[in-house]
């Protein structure tokens, strides 16, 4: 392969790599910025606060912190 020719697709390849740059950074543009636990955290509590069946939403929400320590307990290997 002749120098010119590795020019030539070297140049090409940047030039590909610069357009998918761009589209990445467009898409990246479209998403929604990234948000902190803490926000996270409070938005499903105002969201829980409005619920129709507040009461369902705590049980479910009860039961499932109740197998936190099952589940944990299964990742270490102690079940």
């Amino acid at each position: 392969m002749e120098a010119d020719d590795v020019d030539v697709l070297l140049d090409r390849l940047q030039r590909e790599s610069e357009a998918r740059r761009a589209e990445l950074r467009a898409i990246a543009a479209e998403l929604p910025e990234a948000r902190s636990r803490r926000v996270v955290l409070v938005t499903m509590a105002r969201d829980a606060r409005a619920h129709a069946d507040l009461g369902e939403v705590m049980a479910r929400t009860l039961r499932k912190i109740a197998r936190a320590p099952r589940a944990v307990a299964r990742r270490l290997g102690w079940q």
